[in-house]
């Protein structure tokens, strides 16, 4: 799994949008999680890469025995057809963005 922090130098101040237009720029179709204190969930895996990227909050991923805290900003590329959890830790919300990367046009 590889993780790629939020560069304000060149990726710019942070917000929902700009993560956005970044994730999207790598070729990720996005859906956005919210994910309560505690609130956890496990999603199969298919034959895409999938990404998940935190708008705010605390998120705890899991894929296979790998777990990883993951804050505002972080993007975590997650190998096709790994099963993955994702759960929000401490007091607050957390908002994720959940892609997959792009099918190629036949």
């Amino acid at each position: 799994m590889r993780i790629q922090r939020w560069d304000v130098g060149l990726d710019g101040p942070l917000s929902e949008e700009a993560l956005h237009r970044k994730i999207q720029s790598l070729g990720f179709d996005i859906v956005a999680r919210i994910y309560p204190a505690t609130l956890a969930a496990a999603v199969p895996g298919d034959g895409r890469e999938a990404l998940v990227g935190v708008v705010r909050g605390l998120v705890k991923l899991t894929v296979e025995a790998d777990a990883l805290l993951l804050t505002a900003g972080d993007l975590a590329f997650i190998p096709a057809g790994r099963e993955r959890r994702v759960e929000g830790v401490g007091p607050s919300t957390a908002v994720c963005f959940e892609a997959f990367r792009r099918l190629s046009p036949s």
